[in-house]
């Protein structure tokens, strides 16, 4: 095989664990995980889902510590990544790849799953430490279930644990 070709394997596979590292990082609660796949700064797009705040730049602490608000409310979530499709330039990364996110919490009132289904489109590029996120965009196809328990799971974290970066946490990830 020539060089070329072998690059293109490596990253499509460093790439590929990128973005599973970002799904088991949520479902598992690994925050230390989850950080790894960030660059200093990044910007969520989840838009689709929350239209408020709008997409910005913020750094990469700030993101997990809202995503831990959120999802350490949550009984249980899990991420389906799949599908996916690369574009590499050199350094730079877009990564698209289908998903499917399944968040559960016993609200005692029924309705206690909420499902999202999506296209992701990451852009990353090649660190020192490896290949690294700094923007994900979640493209919203469709959701079921009771989308209030995400809600819920915030306001029963911050019952918990008072967080400063609670406020903004209700958005999905």
């Amino acid at each position: 095989m020539n060089k070329t070709l072998l690059q293109r394997l490596a990253d499509e596979s460093d790439l590929r664990d990128l973005i599973h590292r970002y799904a088991f990082g949520l479902d598992t609660k690994d925050w230390v995980l989850w950080r790894s796949v960030f660059a200093d700064w990044v910007v969520m797009d989840m838009s689709d889902y929350q239209r408020e705040p709008p997409p910005r730049p913020a750094p990469a602490e700030l993101i997990v510590k809202n995503a831990a608000v959120l999802f350490d409310g949550l009984e249980r979530s899990q991420h389906f990544i799949g599908s996916h499709r690369y574009k590499i330039d050199g350094d730079r990364a877009t990564i698209t790849a289908h998903m499917r996110a399944e968040h559960w919490l016993d609200t005692g009132k029924g309705g206690d799953r909420y499902t999202m289904f999506g296209t992701y489109t990451d852009d990353a590029i090649r660190t020192t430490d490896g290949w690294k996120l700094i923007r994900v965009k979640l493209a919203l196809l469709r959701e079921e279930g009771n989308r209030s328990l995400m809600r819920e799971a915030v306001r029963r974290s911050r019952d918990e644990t008072p967080n400063e970066a609670a406020g903004a946490a209700a958005g999905a990830v």
